[in-house]
């Protein structure tokens, strides 16, 4: 998953080999969904997809689970959110490491490549990429993805109180023992430039953070985030975060890069037509600092 992940559980049973045995298959679990996932392992489920366009290929429950679930997020979000963006991806990739913007001939073309309408679904556990040279990328996603199995296989343990920490992306089940919430935190910088930590207080929710706040590189004196604007090719030079709390950490996952992408202005009125999504956000460009939290935001806060 490229990242360090953390899983505290609470267990009746004091049997310290059961709890040990519980955690190992919680990793397995992930180790299982990361060879299906990532597009680092050349032999993975998604690489071995994407290497084929216009027929139609068998793949794994999970990998199409995660690709209808993504292509519904990317309706949702008007195509703010959008997991075919692999040619944009690793071109930005190379121009970050390179400090040298894409010409705009090289983002266009990597773009002919994309789009969330070229993935298709012709049957159950069946896909089909009707653009030639695809690359399918779940990065804004498979965390959270992998978060929810999860706790899932948690509960099907025994276990109904657990928290799954994927990178900062965190997803929650029931609350500990005596408490009455999980309490989380982020933090964010205010219009005068001091850093402030959030806590929330989280119960069946996921939390997940996205933006070009501190994933960037500077070119040209520009910043150019690691995040993707599905509409023109570019990397957000925007300078924002975004903090969501939705009911599982794929939607939170999902929803945090796509709100990173609309901005404030846009991503306001995906918020309010979309049912148990809490988001705060804010872009901090030169000379025009916006904040913003949606109203339901408020009851997860903790007040000091």
């Amino acid at each position: 998953m490229g990242t360090q992940i953390g899983l505290v559980f609470y267990d009746n049973n004091e049997d310290m080999a059961r709890a040990d045995s519980i955690a190992q298959l919680v990793f397995n679990r992930i180790d299982v969904l990361n060879n299906t996932l990532s597009n680092y392992l050349p032999q993975s489920e998604i690489n071995k997809l994407s290497s084929g366009s216009n027929i139609n290929v068998a793949v794994s429950d999970d990998l199409f689970r995660l690709l209808q679930i993504s292509g519904d997020f990317s309706v949702d979000t008007n195509g703010a959110f959008d997991i075919t963006l692999g040619p944009l991806i690793e071109l930005w990739k190379k121009a970050r490491k390179n400090r040298e913007v894409p010409s705009t001939t090289e983002i266009r073309t990597a773009q002919q490549r994309t789009g969330y309408g070229n993935l298709e679904f012709p049957m159950v556990n069946v896909v089909r990429l009707t653009q030639e040279g695809m690359q399918l990328d779940v990065g804004g996603i498979g965390k959270g993805f992998a978060a929810d199995e999860a706790i899932s296989l948690l509960k099907r343990n025994g276990i109904n109180a657990a928290l799954v920490d994927m990178g900062g992306d965190v997803t929650v089940s029931e609350a500990p023992p005596n408490k009455e919430f999980w309490t989380l935190g982020f933090s964010y910088f205010d219009k005068n430039g001091r850093e402030v930590f959030q806590k929330v207080k989280l119960k069946n929710r996921a939390v997940a953070t996205s933006g070009d706040l501190f994933q960037y590189a500077v070119i040209d004196g520009k910043r150019y985030s690691h995040i993707i604007n599905p509409k023109n090719g570019m990397a957000l030079s925007n300078n924002i975060q975004v903090s969501v709390i939705a009911p599982n950490g794929a939607m939170a996952d999902a929803y945090a890069s796509a709100l990173s992408v609309l901005g404030i202005e846009q991503g306001s009125k995906i918020v309010e037509e979309t049912t148990d999504l809490e988001v705060f956000m804010v872009e901090d460009v030169p000379g025009s600092y916006q904040q913003l939290n949606s109203s339901g935001f408020l009851n997860f806060i903790v007040e000091d």
